[in-house]
């Protein structure tokens, strides 16, 4: 347990001690309460996306901020905490209006966004919210997560820490199922490929849920993976709708090292070679030239002519690791139909060109 999880249960230990048995339920119905307002105002502590256009110390629409919580503070009132109707508005302001600002890159929105979601989740659990509004508040957080991990994962580590957003998003993710099993459920499969856990959790769900398509497809992915059938993963994970399959491709590298190192077992002989083109389509290339630098890496010969590729078992460099997660071509494509507000807000899911929800 971390630090700030100790801290935070200490904290609600001592509203425990002090005959705070019922949860402050909130009445706050602006974004941001009013007494932090006006001190992050006095302060200057407003972020850029809380400025009226941009104008430096201009507030503009202001956003509760995450704070941790610490021994020895006081009790929160019910005027500092918003109504779940206000979170709910909260949640679709930074994922509607936030998430397409583009005056700055987009691992700034992220930033934003991710603090701001924070402290709703802290809300969430401050008013002791039932399974059915958790869901409401949290859903939309895992899609963000998970569109963010893939959208940020060629950034270096000063602009967005990729083991942060992996916690939060398990976090979010394992309090969902605990609530309602269903759409988050299939990006629990594809996000844990390498686990057990979200297999046996997918064995165990209800047929209602089982009957999804989507489902069915992650579960599909799952089982081959762990069969060892990495060929059809790759298949399932092509199949796969916009933020699943960006969620899936960041398994991608993992994968092709390991159909590299099994052809360099099972075509480990100077009479026996690959077509390239082959082995492009099979990892999902877009083109030849990625597969080339695959083998560079990795010491596999290319032939002169550049048609097929030689694999050696003695050749092939093992200690090397896994190749940095990169942004996908057949991945951007699915992205650059969909309407992002809509997609995180759950508004609607496609498989195969057909409509889901």
């Amino acid at each position: 347990m971390t630090l700030g999880k100790i801290v935070f249960w200490v904290f609600l230990k001592k509203l425990l001690i002090f005959g705070m048995t019922n949860y402050v339920k909130g009445t706050c119905e602006l974004f941001c309460p009013e007494m932090e307002a006006k001190l992050r105002i006095k302060e200057r502590l407003l972020h850029y996306y809380e400025l009226k256009n941009g104008e430096k110390n201009v507030p503009g629409q202001l956003v509760k901020s995450f704070a941790r919580s610490a021994a020895g503070i006081k009790a929160p009132r019910a005027k500092d905490l918003r109504t779940e109707h206000c979170l709910q508005k909260t949640v679709e302001y930074l994922l509607k209006d936030i998430i397409l600002d583009k005056r700055r890159p987009f691992y700034s929105v992220y930033d934003f966004i991710f603090d701001r979601l924070r402290a709703v989740r802290q809300e969430v659990v401050m008013q002791n919210y039932d399974e059915r509004q958790t869901l409401r508040l949290l859903e939309p957080m895992v899609m963000f997560l998970a569109y963010s991990r893939y959208r940020l994962c060629e950034e270096p580590l000063d602009n967005f820490d990729s083991k942060i957003c992996n916690q939060h998003l398990q976090e979010c993710l394992k309090r969902v199922l605990c609530c309602y099993d269903d759409i988050d459920v299939n990006i629990y499969l594809v996000f844990n490929l390498e686990t057990l856990d979200a297999l046996n959790r997918a064995l165990s769900l209800p047929k209602e849920v089982s009957k999804s398509e989507i489902f069915n497809l992650a579960h599909q992915i799952a089982m081959n993976f762990w069969h060892g059938n990495i060929y059809r993963v790759f298949v399932g994970i092509k199949r796969l709708p916009h933020i699943l399959s960006a969620i899936a491709a960041l398994k991608l590298q993992t994968l092709r090292r390991k159909i590299y190192l099994a052809f360099s077992y099972a075509y480990s002989s100077k009479q026996l070679v690959v077509p390239a083109d082959f082995i492009c389509k099979l990892l999902l290339h877009e083109n030849l030239a990625d597969v080339f630098a695959d083998c560079k890496y990795y010491n596999i010969e290319v032939n002169v002519d550049k048609l097929s590729l030689r694999f050696s078992k003695t050749d092939f460099n093992s200690a090397a690791t896994v190749l940095k997660e990169k942004h996908e071509i057949f991945v951007d494509k699915k992205m650059e139909k969909i309407y992002l507000p809509e997609i995180l807000l759950l508004k609607r899911l496609k498989l195969e060109n057909k409509d889901i929800f």
